[in-house]
């Protein structure tokens, strides 16, 4: 058994008539076929705008009359429209299903859902649970709540956070185009390429500013390196193919595959890497950020992870409570781990003041008792 997080992009939802119905229940019909093979499958869904453009009152809307001065219009209009196509998409989706006596939920979210340790784990488990029950979920970002998310991505975003949340066997990204060509897919000569294994490498030359498309062939390269880190692989792949899911599950080389670059991560870390947003930092010494960086360019099975000690702290910037994530940066600025404190920031700066003033001798010691800011084992590299 497999479990595959697969995101559906807008664009092969719609065309110029709006949403596809049929290419809804195809892909419907290929998750169910999943499904009856014994595999777990999450979808994160886009479409929910263009529903809402289908209803009459906004065939030609004019919004934000009575809005505050500084609003802006547009995301406005996103909004309401999405509002009254979430509905609507969730009708769809529920009524393919349902032909294949299956069900589906509906989980909307906003990136502060996730970056906040507690909601992230209730959202585990209720979709762990969903699962459980034989229930597909369906997230989709609330753009209804979080208008600043409509010109982050096309929630290739989101499909990370998710795989990385549910420990995805998987991700799969379905398109509008077969997956990554050497050059814009519709230049004559223009060529599938089938495997990419080095995606950092790969983004130095691609030209992806010539990839036009909301969210962007550039933000699922950038996608797939992240996921790839934490030992999820990722297919990109055209949506609207016969039965694209079953096809790459059962081994078919369709589209384009990012194979892993590292083991999976633990929950905790996978949290850290993708979701989890500093509340302050701590700059670390020379000494200590060369020790990171060496742990950090190691093979998983290869590392000894340092814990961050009171005596290798420099500096502690902004406020956070116990518990709290915090960016572990060196002298420059530059990031080299997350991590969750073991001290509030008026304990910890009061702690790395005492230390200063004490005579050497009693440092060797303080060194010796291992005074920890950041346990090894509530610390990630960043990649």
């Amino acid at each position: 058994m497999k479990r595959i997080a697969v995101k559906i992009g807008s664009a092969v939802l719609s065309g110029p008539d709006g949403i596809k119905h049929e290419v809804i229940a195809n892909l419907v019909e290929d998750v169910a076929g999943l499904v009856k093979q014994g595999h777990q499958v999450v979808i994160i869904s886009s479409g929910a705008v263009i529903l809402g453009k289908t209803v009459s009152q906004f065939a030609n809307p004019t919004f934000a009359v009575n809005a505050p001065d500084r609003y802006d219009s547009r995301l406005l209009r996103e909004q309401i429209l999405a509002s009254v196509g979430q509905p609507k998409l969730m009708a769809l989706y529920s009524e393919e299903f349902a032909k294949h006596n299956l069900s589906c939920g509906q989980l909307l979210t906003t990136r502060s859902d996730f970056a906040d340790r507690r909601f992230y784990l209730s959202l585990r488990v209720v979709t762990g649970e969903l699962l459980r029950y034989g229930v597909i979920p369906i997230f989709n970002e609330n753009d209804v709540l979080s208008p600043e998310e409509l010109d982050f991505s096309d929630n290739d975003q989101l499909a990370l956070v998710i795989a990385a949340m549910i420990s995805a066997d998987e991700l799969i990204l379905l398109t509008n185009v077969a997956g990554v060509y050497d050059r814009p897919p519709q230049e004559e000569g223009a060529k599938l390429i089938p495997e990419i294994a080095d995606v950092s490498t790969f983004m130095e030359t691609f030209e992806a500013g010539k990839h036009t498309g909301k969210g962007g062939i550039q933000s699922k390269l950038l996608c797939a390196e992240k996921v790839t880190s934490l030992g999820i692989p990722m297919h990109i792949a055209a949506g609207t193919e016969k039965t694209p899911l079953m096809r790459i599950i059962g081994g078919e080389k369709l589209g384009t595959f990012f194979p892993t670059t590292a083991e999976k991560e633990e929950a905790l870390k996978s949290w850290l890497l993708t979701a989890a947003v500093g509340a302050g930092k701590i700059v670390v010494s020379t000494y200590l950020a060369d020790r990171l960086r060496e742990g950090g360019t190691q093979n998983k099975s290869e590392r000894r992870t340092p814990s961050v000690l009171l005596a290798g702290i420099e500096e502690v910037r902004g406020e956070f409570g116990k518990r709290d994530v915090v960016e572990i940066i060196d002298d420059d600025g530059i990031l080299l781990g997350r991590g969750l404190t073991r001290h509030t920031s008026h304990e910890l700066r009061e702690k790395v003041d005492k230390y200063r003033i004490l005579p050497e001798a009693e440092k060797e010691q303080l060194r010796g008792a291992a005074v920890i800011a950041i346990h090894a084992n509530d610390f990630v590299f960043a990649k």
